[in-house]
């Protein structure tokens, strides 16, 4: 079970933001589910696969992904997230917008 949580430290809200996790060969994602903060909301519930789907935060808030995903084959899973900022949008810290998981 992966848990992703993306965050938004301000300094404003932030509207369709894209959330994505395309997983590698080695890990087989499944349904996973969003659970937002008060105020802040995801852009689908839940799915099944890769994560492409967009979220709104409050400056503060945050969202929570839990993906259940079976490692097929041997190695290191290498996993990578990245969140994409909305055209119009200012990201004082860009360079914190994707997080990798090794193991």
């Amino acid at each position: 079970v992966y848990t992703i949580v993306v965050s938004n430290a301000g300094p404003s809200a932030v509207t369709g933001a894209t959330v994505v996790d395309n997983f590698p060969a080695n890990a087989t994602p499944g349904a996973w589910t969003c659970t937002a903060t008060a105020g802040s909301s995801c852009g689908a519930a839940s799915g099944t696969g890769n994560l492409n789907t967009t979220v709104n935060l409050l400056n503060g808030g945050s969202a929570t992904y839990t993906v259940n995903a079976v490692a097929s084959g041997t190695g290191t899973i290498n996993n990578t997230v990245t969140v994409a900022v909305p055209a119009g949008s200012t990201d004082p810290v860009p360079g914190n917008n994707s997080g990798v998981d090794n193991n």
